[in-house]
This record gives structure tokens, C-alpha cells and sequence, in this order.
């Protein structure tokens, strides 16, 4: 047989199993394995949650590939696609330049992907527990988290420094609820200003019971003896938002706590979800012998394949221990295939379930056997401790475990800075994105969304007046970071909003060398810097005591639709007086405006003349609505150099009421006679903003 090239993707339970498999089936001068992970390690998942409650060290549930695998050509560069027809795949090399490898079978073992973005903010503000950085990480958090409610000023403040939020009530939601609850808990004795009930571990879970694995018996005895040991366990409760704050929940419950971790929300991998191969649920669908459908010598094993157990005919579970058996029937295969030999259908019975609730409690249900209590717990550590794949890591474990018997946990809190970096993030209405006082430290950009500019009576922004709403697009927090001075007003969500997000450090070197960026911070300093209300205080007291609606016109008819072309635009401007448009598909809610700026500036990009209106429409306006006061609409004209404002029903909505004009307001404070000059100027609007 002519020496034979296999390539495994992935270095999970799977690929590592079938690694061993290959190299202990067929000789060195047979076969050549190529396995190609980016990690240089294979990670112990199961104790992930060990290390984020500091039972043992984060090294000791890693393995070496390399030494584990000392026949495998182990190769650590990022596979960027993969050609069935083929059989090669393309990597990035050290160079930074792509390089294609083929091979005689190719085995798929990519796991899955977290993706948190199927809940609001859950991707800015949530912990994942996939990789040991994650749970280092996650312990380094905890530990400042106790560390801050040492020193926090209110109770209120301590109260949320000690809330830990788990989202998700399987084996991993579980699992660290229960180290996160021990560790917490444990360690209480060694401060002084805060005690172990003062610490609140919340596990929220979408479903009727925690634990759908194993039997409802277990289940119930380990949701009793967790809340018990003090979790408190939220059932039929979905979280639909994540926020600095904390996470919202279906019906309007708002639970504070300033850590979250998520254990839900796993999609397929990319390199799996870019194959044009049938899929079910992201999963690669396989034959019965683990070869991927339609396609020849290409095999899928693990969490990113679908694999249906001939023993039972339902798919497969994504197990560690289900990936293990068949990352080794896959080999056996392979090699059955090298010598012309027919493959056989993956067949496996479950060994059992095994699942760690904390206090030195497990529960288990193990051939065929349904075991709890401390029992359960020490089967679980002997049979995860004989699972660790080498005996030197079993060893390291196994001291560390005895050891924390009769020994407190480690509570040294290593603090990870991170690289000061361009990040995202979600904040819900009624969130404080800064507060006054506070030191500055970022610079905002506004994606989706408004935010209301504020100036407080007090510290915390309560009762504070309301000076302009800013709208996608809109920028803040520049004057502090320019002056290197405490925030001297607050600003708070109005509607859900995203927002880019740049350190201090990174905005002090861009607005320093890009001298548009400079340019545009200095125009706009300039203009919120300036008061029109400290020579004319009789005029700010006026607008204050009025209210949109007061001045509020009729909504412009008629109102144009998104699919509306801008040949039929341009005739609304000919046939109508109107200096813009709205836009709304049901005749109520507003998504966007057309100016005739708009129209040039689309005609000009090169769309024709069925181009749709919400190709080049002004998206998402900045507005107010009919119960603001006339001062925080003078201060929105100024802030956006506009000659209209769109108004709605109410703050955050998006249903129109009218429209207010910078002319009608301008009016009214000279009827008034109290002034000369009126409070907001007009003209052309910066940054591409439309003038209406």
C-alpha cells in the first residue's frame, strides 16, 4: 500500500481520538496524519468550570498535542476553506500568504462556534466558557468582582458586585453555576465588609427543568440540593437582553448583576457552514459510516457532523464522549477503507452522564445506575480524573483535587489587561452609558439607535435636565477625553442602542494623526460648546415650559414607501412644495427621510432611476417626541444643523406624529419678544447628514 496522506481539521475529543487511532492501526511508512488545530493544546472541556471556581489550575486541563501525539505532523496555521471535490484545503501560512494541501481522506472535526448574538448585548457584555482563556478569564473577573464589593460605597453597589448571572441549565450552566455559588461563598470569610448571603448566584434557564439529559429524578435532586446550597434557580425564564447592567428576561423582568456568563448559543463552525453539502441543524449530515453525503473519502466526526447511531437510529448527541468513539470508529474505517475492506456504521451505547453540582455533590446516571450525593461526586472526579489522557496530567489534577480537601481556594486575582481595542456594545433604554464625574476613558460612535445627552442635579444623573438626543451616526464623549477631565454631562440610552466603542489610548492616536477625524471633533466642540442660553436665560426658561407638541405640524404628505423609486421621488418633489419626504411602509412608523440632498447624493453614487428609496434614504433620523420640551429640540436643530425634526408619539417609539420646523420655533420665541436672536442655527449639515 503506497504511504496514504490523511488530514483531520480540528483537535477536539474527536480528531485527537482518531489521530491516536490511525497512528497505533497503521505504520509509520503507511500513512502520513496532518491534524490541524489553532490551539496547540487539546482542552479537557468537562473541567472548565473546575478552573473558573478555582479548584484547579487552568494548565492542568490542557494536553500538549505535540506530546501527545508524537507521530501526528501537527500543524497550527487557520484553515480558511475546504474543496471536497478535491479533498484540499487552504491555510493560512506563518507568512500570511494561502497554501493548499490535498489529501487521500480528509476528516472534519471542527467542533461548533459560540455565537452569543442571538440575544441583544449577550456578545458585549457575557462571558462564553468555551477555551481556557474563557474561563481564566471568567476566575480573574470573579475575584475583582469580590475584591470591588470590599471596597463599594452603597450596598446597593456591593449587592451588585456579588450577582452572578448563569444563562443556560445544562451540563456547562450548571456545572459553574455550582463552582461559581462554592468559590463565592467560600471565600466570604476572608473579607470583612460583605458575608456569604450577601452573594447571589442566578441560574436562568428557558425550560421547565435543568439538566434535560438525565433523568427527571436527578434532575429534581440536583435542582434541590443546588438551591439548597444557595443558587437561585429561574425556570420557563428567557432572556431576550444583556447590558453592563445585567439581563432582561420575556416579560420586562430585569435581573442586576455585573457578571454574566452564557452557556447557550453555539452555531457551526464556519469552515463547516461555507460547504455546500447538506446540513441539519448547521450539522454536516453523514452516512451511516461517518462519511460526509455526496461526497468521496471525506469524513465528519464530533460536534460539527450529524451522525445517526445505527444502534438506536437518533442522531447522535454532542458528547465528549460520543466524539471520542467516534473520532476512533472513524479511523477503524479509514483504515478499513486503505485495505479495500467494507466500513461499518457508527454503533455506540452511552457509558452515562455525569454532572458536578457543587459542595462537593454530583449527580450521575452511569450504566444504567442513577447515583447523587457525594457518591456521585466521587465517581465523577475518578471517572473524569482516569478520562485526562495522559497520566502526568492525571497526577497534577488528582494533587490539586486532594489537596483543596483540606485547603481554601486560591483567591489570587490576576489581573488580564487587555490591549486597548475598537469593541462593541449594547445598552438598553434607560441605561447610563456615562454618568457625570465619571473619569474618561472611551469615545462613542452611535450605530443603531439614540441616546439622550443630559445635565444632572447630582452625581448619580437623576432628575437631570435633558439637553439634545443624538442618532446613529452622532458621536460623544470627545470634550472629556480631548480635555483629560472628569464627564461633565451623562449620557443615557433613549432606545435599545449599539455602539462602537474606542480606548482612550486608541482615540488620542487616531484623532491626532487623521485629520478629517480632527477636523470633525473640532466643529462639533465648537458647537455644543456654545450656550445660547446664558445671555437669554428668559428663552431657555420659555422652551423649557413648552412642549413639542405645542409647535408640532401636521405629518408632510404624502408619505413615500422603502420600495418607492427614485423616479417616483424626484416627481414628489416636482408635484409637492415639500422640502423632504418620510418614509413608512404601513403609513405609521417612520424608517427613514429623503431630502432632495438625498436624491443628488444618490444620483450621484450612480443609482438609476428604479433605485429604491431605502437605498438612498436618510435611515434611522434623529428625533424627538411630542412631550419633550422645546429646549431639548432647539439644542437637537444646533446639534445636527437641521431645518426639521421628525416627532413621534412618545420617547423610544418610532410612531410619527408630525413634524416640528426650526422656522415655527424661531417664530415663537421672537412672538414672545423675549429675544433677538434665536436659540439653534441652520445650514448644511456635517458629516453627510441631510439638511431638512
Amino acid at each position: 500500500m503506497d504511504k496514504k496522506r490523511i488530514i483531520i481539521v480540528g483537535g477536539g475529543f474527536g480528531g485527537v481520538k482518531c489521530a491516536q487511532t490511525l497512528c497505533r492501526e497503521l505504520a509509520h511508512e503507511q500513512v502520513e496524519v496532518v491534524l490541524f488545530n489553532r490551539e496547540n493544546h487539546l482542552v479537557f472541556s468537562p473541567l472548565l468550570a473546575e478552573v473558573v471556581g478555582s479548584s484547579i489550575n487552568s494548565l492542568d486541563v490542557v494536553v500538549p498535542l505535540r506530546q501527545l501525539l508524537p507521530r501526528v505532523l501537527f500543524r497550527t496555521e487557520v484553515v480558511l476553506k475546504i474543496n471536497l471535490e478535491k479533498r484540499e484545503i487552504e491555510f493560512e501560512g506563518e507568512d500570511g500568504k494561502t497554501a493548499q494541501m490535498g489529501c487521500d481522506h480528509l476528516v472534519l472535526a471542527c467542533g461548533n462556534a459560540t455565537d452569543l448574538n442571538v440575544v441583544p448585548g449577550m456578545a458585549d457584555h457575557a462571558f462564553p466558557l468555551k477555551k481556557v482563556g474563557d474561563a481564566a478569564f471568567l476566575r480573574a473577573h470573579i475575584m475583582e468582582r469580590m475584591e470591588d464589593a470590599e471596597v463599594a460605597a452603597s450596598a446597593e453597589r456591593r449587592q451588585w458586585h456579588l450577582t452572578f448571572l448563569i444563562v443556560g441549565g445544562g451540563f456547562s450552566g450548571v456545572e459553574v453555576a455550582g463552582e461559581i455559588n462554592d468559590l463565592v461563598r467560600s471565600s466570604a470569610r476572608y473579607f470583612r465588609n460583605w458575608k456569604r448571603s450577601d452573594a447571589r448566584v442566578i441560574l436562568v434557564h428557558a425550560r421547565d427543568q435543568i439538566l434535560p439529559e438525565i433523568s427527571p429524578s436527578l434532575r429534581e435532586f440536583a435542582r434541590k440540593k443546588m438551591e439548597k446550597a444557595g443558587v437561585e434557580i429561574l425556570l420557563n425564564a428567557r432572556v431576550n437582553s444583556a447590558t453592563p447592567e445585567g439581563v432582561g428576561l420575556q416579560g420586562g423582568r430585569f435581573l442586576k448583576g455585573a457578571t454574566i456568563v452564557c452557556t447557550v448559543g453555539n452555531s457551526a463552525a464556519p469552515l463547516i457552514a461555507a460547504l455546500n453539502s447538506p446540513k441539519e441543524k448547521g450539522r454536516l449530515v453523514t452516512e451511516a459510516d461517518m462519511r460526509v453525503k455526496n461526497a468521496s473519502n471525506i469524513w465528519a466526526i464530533g460536534d460539527c457532523a450529524y451522525i445517526v447511531n445505527s444502534l438506536n437510529g437518533q442522531a447522535s448527541p454532542t458528547t465528549g464522549q460520543f466524539a471520542e468513539r467516534q473520532g476512533r470508529q472513524c479511523a477503524q474505517n479509514i483504515v478499513r477503507a486503505l485495505r479495500g475492506e467494507p466500513a461499518r456504521p457508527f454503533e455506540f451505547k452511552a457509558v452515562g452522564e455525569l454532572c458536578s453540582i457543587g459542595g462537593h455533590k454530583a449527580v450521575a446516571d452511569i450504566f444504567g445506575l442513577h447515583l447523587s450525593g457525594f457518591l456521585a461526586w466521587f465517581v465523577w472526579r475518578g471517572v473524569y480524573l482516569f478520562k485526562l489522557p495522559t497520566i502526568g496530567r492525571r497526577m497534577q489534577v488528582g494533587f490539586d483535587w486532594a489537596t483543596l480537601l483540606v485547603f481554601p481556594r486560591d483567591l489570587a486575582a490576576v489581573r488580564i489587561e487587555q490591549t486597548d481595542r475598537v469593541s462593541h456594545a449594547h445598552y438598553d433604554a434607560g441605561d447610563y452609558i456615562i454618568r457625570k464625574g465619571e473619569a474618561p476613558t472611551h469615545f462613542y460612535v452611535l450605530e443603531q439607535g439614540e441616546v439622550e445627552v443630559l445635565r444632572p442635579q447630582d452625581q448619580d444623573g437623576a432628575d437631570g435636565e435633558l439637553v439634545t438626543v443624538l442618532g446613529a451616526g452622532s458621536f460623544f464623549g470627545e470634550r472629556a477625553l480631548l480635555g483629560n477631565r472628569p464627564r461633565v454631562m451623562s449620557v443615557r440610552a433613549r432606545t435599545p442602542v449599539e455602539v462602537l466603542v474606542l480606548g482612550k489610548n486608541l482615540f488620542t492616536q487616531m484623532s491626532g494623526a487623521l485629520g478629517p477625524l480632527k477636523d470633525a471633533l473640532a466643529q462639533t466642540l465648537n458647537r455644543r460648546s456654545l450656550d445660547h442660553w446664558k445671555e437669554e436665560p428668559q428663552v431657555h426658561d420659555l422652551l423649557r415650559g413648552s412642549q413639542v407638541k405645542d409647535l408640532m405640524e401636521p405629518i408632510p404628505q404624502p408619505l413615500l414607501e422603502p420600495d418607492t423609486t427614485m423616479r417616483e421621488v424626484g416627481q414628489a418633489f416636482v408635484d409637492h412644495p415639500n422640502e423632504f419626504f418620510f418614509v413608512s411602509s404601513e403609513g405609521q412608523t417612520l424608517e427613514g427621510v429623503i431630502t432632495i440632498t438625498d436624491l443628488l447624493r444618490g444620483r450621484a453614487a450612480g443609482a438609476g432611476v428604479e433605485t429604491k428609496a431605502s437605498d438612498f434614504m436618510t435611515k434611522n433620523p434623529v428625533t424627538v417626541a411630542a412631550d419633550d420640551d422645546c429646549a431639548l429640540a432647539g439644542n437637537t436643530f444646533r446639534e445636527y444643523r437641521l431645518k426639521t425634526l421628525p416627532v413621534v408619539e412618545t420617547k423610544g417609539s418610532k410612531k410619527l406624529a408630525g413634524c416640528v420646523r426650526i422656522r415655527k420655533l424661531m417664530a415663537f420665541v421672537l412672538k414672545e419678544g423675549r429675544a433677538g436672536v434665536p436659540p439653534a442655527q441652520s445650514g448644511g449639515t456635517p458629516g453627510g447628514a441631510p439638511s431638512r
